[in-house]
């Protein structure tokens, strides 16, 4: 059904041009003959010209559909993608003007070359001018669809965004989650005050960046860092020894994050693991010869886990796979679990 209307769309737009073609092609014939009483034959023969003119420039369409999806995007490179559309068109164009003046009144018609511009060059500026309005109209309706096309993607994300900030902080106001952390403040006020108060100061800083990372598009590595390490140091009273965490990411690391996206899988690790002194949960983070950010733990699943992290962790593929056009790589085997995530450059992200 489908390649059935794709072919009757493809008919439509072959007749389409083909009318045109013959029409434009009358109205020169009509304007340098200064007279619309001509022989059939001649109409015939201008007819089968326009034809094959106005088809040839009518693929035009066709080659740039091919060309746009490898080098062309209107949103990120207006500049690089108009000259590389126009480039290709007008190196194609001029050949089809060229070849078909030539074979229908030098080779067919036997003219000279000089006795043909003598008046052709009143026809070939007209192709030439046919041809851009054809490619204006191409670069119109592919800029205007593919601006569509980013500004619906922009807003899914947005919603997505919203979706996953939301996600994370209901994750850490859950009612397991302030349970946790009030056990550990009780247990802590009388055997080690100190340790108590800078728990509740930790858990306090922990929440007010929550807040403030919630707005946020894009943090940098050392602000992801910090958010994370705070996050380690209120699991680290909780578990102890059983939790640990090794860090060999370079705070000053060139790039963007989405805000939280490590926390969320460090917070993963821990909810889908079994953590205690006999398996203690083990997890490095680090960074990839290819200067991509991973977060890997020893494999130690529960047998039950309420409230899965798949929809956030799908959620943050979307969204570095929009902002950075790679993949977001999740991998598992018996014995470990790891998520590496590219980071964002500003250049690419800004539609430089």
């Amino acid at each position: 059904m489908r390649r059935h209307y794709k072919r009757s769309i493809n008919l439509k737009s072959i007749l389409l041009a083909s009318f045109f073609s013959v029409a434009i092609g009358t109205l020169f014939l009509w304007t340098g003959a200064q007279t619309i009483k001509l022989p059939f034959s001649q109409y015939l023969w201008n007819s089968v010209y326009s034809l094959c003119i106005g088809l040839g420039l009518f693929l035009n369409g066709t080659i740039f559909r091919n060309i746009e999806k490898r080098y062309i995007s209107w949103v990120k490179w207006p500049v690089k993608s108009f000259f590389i559309a126009l480039t290709v068109h007008l190196v194609y164009s001029s050949f089809i003007i060229i070849f078909f003046n030539w074979l229908w009144f030098i080779k067919i018609s036997g003219n000279s070359v000089a006795h043909f511009l003598s008046y052709g060059w009143f026809i070939i500026i007209g192709e030439y001018i046919s041809f851009f309005l054809i490619s204006a109209i191409i670069y119109a309706r592919s800029f205007f669809i593919e601006y569509r096309e980013e500004a619906i993607q922009a807003e899914k994300l947005k919603q997505e965004a919203m979706g996953l900030q939301y996600q994370v902080m209901q994750n850490q106001v859950n009612p397991h989650f302030l349970f946790n952390a009030l056990n550990v403040i009780g247990s802590l006020i009388d055997v080690d005050t100190e340790k108590a108060k800078s728990f509740i100061r930790e858990l306090s800083l922990f929440y007010r960046e929550l807040l403030l990372l919630k707005d946020t598009e894009l943090v940098s590595v050392r602000e992801e860092l910090n958010f994370v390490k705070k996050y380690i140091f209120l699991q680290k009273i909780r578990f102890g020894d059983n939790f640990n965490v090794d860090i060999f990411i370079p705070e000053d690391m060139p790039g963007k994050l989405v805000p939280m996206s490590l926390q969320m899988m460090l917070e993963n690790a821990v909810k889908h693991n079994v953590i205690s002194k006999n398996e203690p949960l083990r997890v490095v983070m680090g960074k990839t010869d290819n200067g991509e950010l991973f977060v890997e733990n020893n494999l130690q699943p529960k047998s039950n886990v309420s409230g899965s992290n798949r929809i956030g962790l799908d959620n943050l593929r979307a969204r570095y796979q929009y902002l950075t056009n790679k993949e977001m790589q999740i991998s598992k085997n018996e014995h470990f679990f790891r998520v590496t995530i590219p980071l964002i450059n500003i250049g690419s992200y800004a539609g430089e």
